[in-house]
């Protein structure tokens, strides 16, 4: 009897991106709103973070880990691609399955830097949005990098962007 044989599983970007946003999923998870009467605002949540006095650390990490679980992704390719055909070998199965593993472990170890750099800043910044939103009148406001991946299929930009006054709240 042969062993069955193990598809790999496929890395793709869109987890890498949500493993990557891990802290930031709180300032823009997807809500189901009816907002009759109201404004719906749109805010650059990393702009944000970037213009933040004592943001630089997470900045940091968010650089890094995008550079380096991007370069591990793009080095798992070959890797899947060979384990995942017909005649692959055991060795190329293993070599790929401990990329994964390695590269799986590296990103949740990226994302607990992250939540801890992102936990002193995230109270300041859901304060500003709240504060520009409720001075603007907006009833629901939405990460624009999140909105811009499809969760939002139109917005006018110059009713909608609010990033510039949170940051100006941030500078009060």
């Amino acid at each position: 009897m042969q062993p069955q044989k193990r598809q790999p599983q496929k890395i793709n970007s869109l987890v890498f991106t949500a493993l990557l946003a891990v802290p930031l999923l709180a300032l823009a998870a997807p809500v189901k709103v009816d907002i009759k009467g109201g404004k719906l605002g749109l805010v650059d949540v990393q702009t944000v973070i970037g213009s933040l006095s004592g943001s630089a650390g997470f900045v940091a990490i968010n650089k890094k880990a995008e550079a380096d679980l991007g370069a591990r992704a793009k080095a798992l390719q070959p890797l899947q691609a060979r384990a995942g055909s017909l005649n692959a070998s055991l060795a190329d199965r293993q070599a790929f399955a401990k990329a994964q593993a390695d590269f799986q472990a590296l990103s949740k170890s990226y994302g607990a830097e992250q939540q801890k750099a992102f936990a002193p800043l995230a109270g300041r910044v859901n304060a500003a949005v709240a504060s520009a939103a409720k001075a603007n009148g907006y009833t629901l406001v939405l990460d624009k990098r999140k909105a811009a991946a499809g969760l939002v299929i139109y917005a006018n930009a110059q009713s909608t962007d609010l990033t510039a006054a949170v940051q100006k709240v941030l500078k009060k």
